[in-house]
């Protein structure tokens, strides 16, 4: 199986806005048909119904095999203040007629697809680090929390065969250098519970592409950036029990 990371698409209302991304996606769906995309988050610019209409008319060519989380700017006004009402839409413009299996609002239940090709067996975990708050330094931070989390470990410790591949997938920063008001703010806490757990694990929200080994546990992280105009992506390529990442064309 391979898949290819986009992140932080940042959909816009007018079509003249949105030119890159289209060019990346059609791109992709033209050149990597046998791929699946998982996109962390940032899908739209700021929630407005005319984007999320834009978002789905451009991602439905990839229905069946793209895999979704939201973002700041999915559930929030201007990226920095929660909305419940962008924060549905993500579910009723995307989550459902993309074919999640599953919704995110006000849900603490992760979202899990698993696939399978003769020996190869992945697990996708999706979760919503949006913090529902007022606080834009904390929206920025976002948080996974104590339900979400006690949902994954259960998850974790039930579906604990090795020979299933874990990708685990989220949009905020799970850890900064030099930069705390954009790290979660139960990251070690979900360190904890992923340690030695899952394979791989996959966020945006900075725009800086990044790629860590055999760090919390976990064989590779990934970061993307902000996809739009980008000549590359990191894909992932599972075979059986072997994992490998590499660069991979998007434009």
């Amino acid at each position: 199986m391979k898949f290819i990371h986009l992140s932080d698409l940042h959909i816009h209302t007018h079509g003249a806005d949105n030119k890159e991304i289209a060019t990346t996606l059609n791109f992709i769906a033209k050149t990597y048909p046998d791929h699946y995309l998982i996109v962390t988050g940032d899908i739209v610019d700021d929630g407005a119904k005319d984007q999320y209409e834009n978002a789905f008319a451009m991602l439905q060519v990839f229905k069946d095999r793209i895999f979704i989380c939201p973002g700041n700017h999915d559930f929030g006004a201007a990226g920095n203040f929660y909305s419940e009402e962008r924060a549905q839409r993500f579910d009723n413009f995307l989550s459902v007629p993309l074919n999640q299996g599953g919704t995110f609002k006000g849900d603490s239940t992760p979202v899990v697809h698993v696939l399978k090709d003769g020996t190869t067996n992945v697990m996708l975990i999706a979760l919503d680090s949006n913090l529902e708050t007022d606080h834009p330094f904390d929206f920025a931070c976002g948080e996974i929390g104590e339900l979400q989390l006690r949902s994954l470990k259960t998850i974790l410790s039930v579906d604990s065969n090795p020979a299933i591949i874990k990708i685990l997938f989220f949009h905020h920063h799970p850890f900064m250098v030099n930069n705390p008001f954009m790290e979660l703010k139960d990251a070690r806490q979900l360190a904890s519970a992923v340690f030695g757990r899952v394979d791989l694990i996959l966020f945006g929200h900075k725009h800086e592409i990044k790629q860590w080994e055999n760090t919390w546990g976990t064989k590779y992280i990934l970061a993307s950036d902000n996809s739009p105009g980008k000549t590359f992506a990191k894909e992932i390529t599972i075979e059986g029990a072997n994992v490998s990442v590499s660069p991979v064309k998007i434009a």
